[in-house]
C-alpha cells in the first residue's frame, strides 16, 4: 500500500463521525441553520376575561355618568378605585361618558394577578356636544377570581370647549348659520339607540354665499368599546331668505 493511501485510511479512522452516521452519538445531531428573515411567533391571544373586565368597568362608569345627569349616580365607593373623585370617574360636571375604546392587544400583564391597559374616553354635554377627551391608564387586580380596577391615572386630557369657531363665524357674518348647524346636530343626537355626540371644528363661507360647517359625528353602541366617526360637513344656504341645511 502506498504511504499516501495509508495516511488517508488513518485519517478516516480517526474521525468516524465523517465516515457515516451513528444514531447513538450526540456528535451526529443535526443543527438547524436558518438563513434570511425569521418571522417571530404571533403574540398570545388576549385573555377574554380581562377584556370583559375592562369593558365592564367602563360600561358601569358610563351608566354612572348617565345616572349623575338625572341625579341617580352610583356610589363612588362601589365603582373603585379607592380615592377616585366624581369627575375622574364620570367626567367633567354636566357631561356624560359618551364613548370609550381600548385595544385588547394593549393589555399588559404586571405580574401574577395584575394587568394594565390604556383606554380612551370621550365626554359630551347634555346637548351631545363633545367637551373633553381623555387618555387613561387602568390597573386591574384579581380578587377571589374577579378582576377589579385598583387604580387609574389620567395620561392626557384635552378640553374641546373653545370660542374659536364662534369668533370665526362672527367675523364672517354667519353666526346664525352656525347656530342652525348646531341645532341640527343636537337634533341628530336625540331619540336614537346609539350613543351619539358631535363636535364643530370650523366654519367657512363660500363666494356664492353657502356656509360650510366642518364637524365630527360620533356613534357608539352603548356599553361597548369602540366608536365610529363621520366627517362629512354640513352645508347651509339661503333660499328666498330662508336658511336651510342642504346636507346632513
Amino acid at each position: 500500500m502506498r504511504p499516501a493511501s495509508l495516511a488517508l485510511l488513518l485519517l478516516v479512522a480517526a474521525f468516524p463521525a465523517f465516515a457515516g452516521t451513528d444514531p447513538g452519538s450526540d456528535s451526529t445531531a443535526a443543527t438547524e441553520i436558518v438563513l434570511g428573515d425569521v418571522t417571530p411567533p404571533p403574540p398570545p391571544a388576549p385573555d377574554d376575561f380581562r377584556v370583559q373586565a375592562v369593558e365592564g368597568f367602563l360600561a358601569v362608569r358610563q351608566d354612572g355618568s348617565l345616572g349623575r345627569a338625572v341625579d341617580r349616580a352610583a356610589k363612588l365607593k362601589s365603582m373603585g378605585p379607592k380615592g377616585a373623585t366624581e369627575e375622574e370617574i364620570y367626567g367633567p360636571k354636566g357631561s356624560r361618558l359618551i364613548a370609550f375604546d381600548f385595544s385588547p392587544e394593549a393589555i399588559e400583564s404586571e405580574g401574577a394577578g395584575h394587568f394594565r391597559v390604556p383606554v380612551y374616553l370621550l365626554f359630551a354635554d347634555e346637548e351631545g356636544k363633545v367637551v373633553e377627551s381623555r387618555d387613561e391608564s387602568l390597573d386591574f387586580s384579581e380578587t377571589n377570581g374577579v378582576w377589579v380596577c385598583a387604580a387609574r391615572r389620567t395620561s392626557a386630557a384635552m378640553s374641546w370647549i373653545g370660542d374659536g369657531v364662534l369668533d370665526t363665524a362672527e367675523s364672517l357674518g354667519v353666526s346664525e348659520e352656525l347656530v342652525q348647524a348646531e341645532k341640527h346636530l343636537q337634533d341628530w343626537t336625540i331619540g336614537r339607540k346609539e350613543s351619539l355626540a358631535y363636535s364643530v371644528a370650523d366654519v367657512a363661507k363660500e363666494a356664492g354665499g353657502r356656509v360650510i360647517v366642518s364637524c365630527l359625528r360620533y356613534t357608539a353602541e352603548y356599553g361597548r368599546r369602540g366608536f365610529d366617526v363621520k366627517t362629512e360637513p354640513l352645508v347651509l344656504s339661503r333660499e328666498q331668505g330662508v336658511l336651510r341645511v342642504e346636507s346632513n
